[in-house]
């Protein structure tokens, strides 16, 4: 007894579908099913998935849709009102799955209104080689039986019939569903009246009986729904599962043929999709040249005439192997394609990256000026890029200038065509923390016991992984049955698709019109322009051997560009940035001094610890770093350091190693490496030593053993002794967990290196091209106190100086008209003209009269003022603030007299005495407070300018605080203590209605988020107000939300900085030389300790001349206030606070 499954709806049916695929195909080898069907609603998204899957696992795949069709015209405005039926429709053969994908196209193409769908017109058009189901209840035929519409029901029948032929089959379904109790008899007395076959399915929507549940929550998450909400979506059914044929036979035994018809549609199939041709566009190449690999031949040795002056055997035998592997793998057209999207930049004007990832491992990628590496002269390998022993597509990955990048786009779709480029879909599923709150939320879960559940889970491990290695995990779900609800259904749901998005940088080029090599679908999201995507993750498209490109913008790039166009405009300096040297002494002391705010790669407070203790003096330092600030070699940094200055032996395992390794003083770091003593020490040609890192990074044991014994026969024959080989198999197979491409590495530290040689060389040029582009505006603070560091001017916004964008003068640094807000492109124009041809304004009232008041309105002039812009005209900002609607009203009425030829008396007055231009005089009002001006900068810059009010508690966050914005990203152990300023409170309701409270506070480095739930909300809500300044003690949250990149923190106490001295308590050690003590400095700590009360400790501990140590505890509790801190600094004292938590000092 078999039978097949034919309508089934996997993950990619979204949060509607729990089939998952890799499950569903298990199942169904367990039921010993010859072949089983995926058809998704409208989309073929899992189609290569499942195919692939289905074969492995030795079963037939059927491929399908359940389609949406109308009856009416897709692109008609009444075609949006017509009731769409399901339909199922499977694959017969080759051409079935072409018209698959035209159909699936279309349907989001010209389809699309809520769902994807087609119309019978469409159907018609695109129906050879498919064979179609009637569907469930949903489907046209049921339908219309159920609303007792028979003759229309039979006419339907019939026009389906007539167009598929003997493919046309009614589908009966038992769900234990009251309209199919009326919809059945009288479906299968139909099918027989027209002689139609009949065919028997299940709907499946899960995989087990007793996975209903878990569909219904899922149901839930699709809907926002809670589980006890009456009005939500269900089926009203348990019987939606994958069936045994056992259970299937059972539902309709007077209609055995329709039983029996399942493996007669599965015999009827007859699809293998073949794809053994790599799909590249068609590339044109100079009529001289009678083939690609000919072309691509001449214009290597045309820039190896450049690049390589002295063009040595060497040299020569590498350009030669790598274009023999090139040309016999097929990739002339692929490298062709990839160095005229890149010239084409260029000749755009788009900064382009030196290179990125393994192909600057490539000297024909060099020689073509796809890369700005050498391969040769930092030992890169060309076949951790293109493994001759394993053919697949290349893959170059190229950075562009971030603000640019939509031009190189634009060019490859007309260059290729707007049907033969799009851009690729990728799903995002519920992993194991995220379907467990998502579970828990419809089960009406607190969101803070489901962040204590997921708390538990460390890095991406699966729900199984997680409680068999994570005891504390495993306890808390065994705690209560509610727990252990949560954990089951989270089970079944672990995996499924939650959403579609677009690849940020994945484009897709084929030969042709894609529809005819894969299904097409549209983005979908809400409030996002629609974006024609790939239905196939990027995975995939490598299988099916098409073209994709990930062209990525990269900041740093628009950085460097940046600051090389202000450099010229300031100095009338050209900087060619790609022919710097690398050997600037310069460049290195401002990395070794730890001086990189704003340096690629190395910004982080720990990759400035260990710069600072490297002092590296060589690009090959930067490469390391870049490749061992990581987790896992972050360990070996330590020993690189010392060994780089002598402090430890440099060692090798064998001096066959020592090739490999010299560079990096015997510490392996790179993939290369390893390829590399594989090669020289184990015999292993090229493609086998890429193999087998590949191998040893996806953990494949038989291709490891394998590997392991060719290894231990090669060293042998080179009388490696046994005790060493298994040493360094074993060293390898622990880094294979964290090895680094050395490729990428060296791209990434040319460009750290260039922005490093930019900041030392043209520092205010860079500190303006780093403000301008700063997207965040609670970074700008940082930025500056960065510049005032460095001796650096920064200039507010200005009406009689600045130009639009940043300008530099000098050691000034002038911010442009554009950060202020409501200021727009007109009315900068007519402000920059007017100066420039008047001279610079005086007054408010000047500047008005001089301008258009069709340039000039109320909010603009708010603007101004509370930016600071007219700070050089008459009056304090509140002054000015107070003429506005005077200053207006006063200009209009100048500027209608003078549009009807009136002269008012003023005049008649002298115009060659300035003095005698009369301007209403500016009223005595109190100037701003600092706070307030504070205020509305930010209102209108959207950060502070002038100032922070976090400044004067400078000392104090210092001393007291243990992570910013910024570093308690990083920080993973231990309690966060951190100060900032609220900026907003988003106030909800949980699911059980209880208020809750999202604080967004900002500080010098960014912004971060405290949550406020249940007793906290109660103890804090009426504490916190925007403008407030906090000091929070607290740990990092797991939870991302929305916004990944923002730290969130789960309080144990917030502290208004008011409410200091009497709520923290700890210790300020202070450290005394004896010479200090002559001066009367203890009497004035005395005195100064004396003014503030609190709860801290006071020990004093003296360094006397005769070496011994004295140490001194005060009976007196007091405050370490922002004064005496000051004042600890300025004397020059050594001096450590620590803030005591949970009876803790930290």
């Amino acid at each position: 007894m078999s039978f097949v499954h034919l309508h089934n709806h996997t993950q990619y049916s979204m949060l509607d579908g729990a089939c998952r695929v890799d499950r569903m195909i298990k199942l169904a080898k367990e039921y010993a099913m010859p072949a089983v069907a995926i058809t998704d609603h409208g989309n073929l998204f899992g189609a290569i998935d499942f195919y692939k899957t289905a074969k492995n696992a030795g079963i037939k795949p059927i491929l399908g849709i359940e389609a949406y069709i109308i009856n009416g015209d897709l692109e008609s405005e009444t075609g949006k009102n017509e009731i769409r039926y399901h339909l199922i429709l499977l694959a017969q053969n080759e051409q079935g799955y072409k018209n698959l994908m035209k159909l699936s196209s279309y349907s989001y193409i010209k389809g699309f209104y809520y769902k994807p769908r087609i119309s019978k017109t469409l159907l018609k058009q695109y129906s050879e080689g498919l064979i179609c189901l009637s569907a469930c209840v949903k489907g046209e035929i049921p339908a219309l039986i159920y609303n007792d519409r028979m003759q229309q029901a039979e006419e339907v029948a019939l026009w389906y019939k007539d167009l598929f032929q003997e493919s046309f089959y009614i589908e009966i379904q038992d769900h234990n569903l009251e309209p199919e109790k009326k919809i059945m008899p009288r479906l299968i007395d139909l099918a027989k009246k027209l002689e139609i076959p009949m065919v028997l399915t299940n709907d499946c929507h899960y995989l087990n009986k007793n996975d209903y549940e878990a569909h219904d929550i899922l149901l839930c998450i699709q809907t926002g729904k809670l589980l006890h909400d009456p009005d939500r979506l269900h089926y009203g059914t348990n019987q939606l599962y994958f069936k045994s044929p056992e259970e299937m036979k059972e539902l309709f035994p007077d209609v055995p043929e329709a039983y029996n018809n399942t493996l007669k549609i599965a015999d009827m199939v007859d699809l293998e999709l073949h794809y053994d041709k790599f799909l590249l566009p068609n590339i044109e190449t100079p009529p001289e040249f009678k083939t690609m690999g000919e072309y691509l031949r001449f214009l290597c040795y045309e820039n190896a005439k450049i690049k390589y002056p002295d063009l040595n055997e060497t040299i020569k035998q590498r350009i030669e192997y790598e274009l023999e592997v090139i040309d016999r793998m097929g990739f002339n057209g692929y490298f062709l394609i990839v160095k005229d999207i890149i010239d084409n930049a260029r000749k755009q004007s788009v900064p382009v990256g030196p290179g990125r990832g393994s192909g600057a491992g490539s000297i024909v990628a060099y020689l073509l000026d796809i890369t700005q590496i050498d391969p040769l002269q930092y030992g890169l390998v060309f076949e951790r890029f293109l493994n001759p022993e394993r053919i697949s597509m290349p893959d170059i990955d190229i950075d562009f200038c971030a603000q640019n990048r939509s031009k190189v786009i634009d060019y490859i779709i007309q260059r290729y065509g707007r049907e033969s480029v799009t851009q690729i879909i990728t799903f995002s599923t519920l992993g194991a923390k995220s379907v467990i709150k998502d579970v828990a939320r419809v089960l009406s879960v607190p969101a803070s016991e489901a962040n204590a559940i997921t708390k538990t889970i460390q890095g991406n491990k699966t729900l199984d992984e997680a409680y068999n290695q994570y005891p504390e995990f495993s306890s808390l779900i065994n705690s209560n049955d509610l727990y252990r609800t949560i954990f089951k259904h989270s089970k079944v749901l672990e995996g499924l698709v939650r959403q579609t998005s677009v690849h940020p940088a994945g484009v897709v080029i084929a030969p042709g019109d894609l529809t005819d090599y894969v299904p097409l679908a549209c983005s979908t999201q809400k409030g996002e322009e629609k974006v024609i995507l790939v239905q196939f993750e990027g995975k995939w498209l490598n299988d099916l051997k098409l073209l994709k490109m990930d062209i990525l913008g990269l900041k740093n790039l628009t950085l460097i560009q940046k600051t090389i166009d202000l450099v010229k405009q300031a100095q009338d300096i050209d900087i060619d940035i790609n022919h710097i040297s690398l050997e600037d002494k310069k460049v290195y002391n401002i990395l070794g001094k730890g001086e990189t705010d704003g340096v690629f790669q190395f910004e982080s407070d720990g990759m400035r610890k260990y710069l600072m203790e490297l002092k590296p003096n060589k690009i090959e330092d930067l490469i390391a770093m870049v490749a061992l600030y990581r987790p896992g070699p972050m360990q070996f940094i330590d020993s690189y350091i010392a060994r780089k200055h002598g402090r430890e032996k440099v060692v090798y395992d064998h001096p066959l190693m020592e090739n490999a390794l010299k560079e990096t003083y015997g510490v392996t770091i790179y993939q290369e490496q390893v390829m590399q003593i594989a090669r020289e020490m184990g015999g292993f040609t090229g493609g086998e030593a890429d193999s087998l890192r590949k191998a040893m990074g996806k953990k494949n044991s038989d291709l490891m053993q394998q590997y392991q014994e060719k290894f231990r026969q090669g060293a042998k024959a080179q009388n490696v002794p046994d005790a060493v080989i298994e040493k360094i198999w074993q060293d390898w197979l622990r880094f294979a967990e964290y090895a680094f491409n050395k490729s990428h590495a060296t791209c990434y530290a040319l460009v750290a290196y260039q922005t490093a040689y930019l900041k030392a060389y043209y520092p205010v040029e860079f500190m303006a091209a780093l403000l301008s582009l700063e997207d965040d505006p609670t970074k700008i603070p940082g930025k500056i106190e960065v510049c005032k560091k460095m001796g650096i001017k920064i200039i507010p916004p200005n009406i009689n100086r600045s130009d639009s964008e940043f300008r530099v003068h000098g050691k000034e640094v002038l911010f442009g008209l554009r950060a202020i807000k409501n200021l727009g492109d007109a009315a900068m124009r007519d402000i920059i003209e007017d100066r420039n041809q008047n001279g610079p304004y005086t007054s408010i009232f000047e500047f008005c009269n001089r301008l258009d008041s069709t340039s000039v309105n109320k909010t603009i002039l708010e603007s101004l003022i509370a930016s600071g812009a007219m700070d050089e005209l008459e009056g304090t900002r509140a002054q000015k603030w107070n003429v506005i609607e005077l200053a207006l009203q006063f200009s209009s009425n100048d500027q209608k007299d003078r549009k009807r030829g009136q002269s008012t008396i003023f005049d008649f007055m002298d115009t060659e005495d300035e003095d005698n231009n009369y301007n209403p005089p500016l009223p005595s009002v109190e100037p701003w407070s600092y706070i307030y001006q504070l205020e509305k900068e930010k209102e209108v810059l959207g950060f502070y300018l002038s100032g922070h009010p976090l400044f004067e508690y400078r000392s104090l966050i210092k001393h007291l605080t243990n992570a910013n914005s910024s570093t308690g990203k990083t920080k993973n152990n231990g309690e966060l203590l951190i100060a900032g300023i609220i900026n907003n409170i988003s106030k909800k309701k949980d699911n059980k209605g209880n208020p809750i409270a999202f604080v967004e506070f900002e500080d010098l480095y960014g912004k971060f988020e405290v949550p406020l739930f249940n007793k906290d909300f109660m103890q804090y809500q009426k504490k916190i107000s925007p403008g407030k300044v906090f000091f929070i003690i607290g740990n990092k949250s797991t939870f991302n939300g929305n916004e990944d990149s923002i730290l969130r923190i789960l309080p144990n106490a917030l502290i208004d900085f008011k409410e200091l001295p009497s709520e923290l308590s700890g210790e300020i050690k202070i450290n005394i030389p004896n010479a200090h003590l002559k001066n009367g400095l203890l009497t004035e700590l005395g005195n100064r300790i004396s003014r503030n009360t609190g709860k801290f400790k006071l020990i004093i501990k003296i360094q006397s001349e005769d070496l011994n140590d004295y140490q001194l505890e005060s009976r007196k509790l007091f405050f370490p206030d922002e004064a005496l801190l000051n004042w600890l600094e300025k004397e020059k004292i050594d001096f450590q606070v620590r803030v005591a938590t949970n009876g803790k000092n930290n």
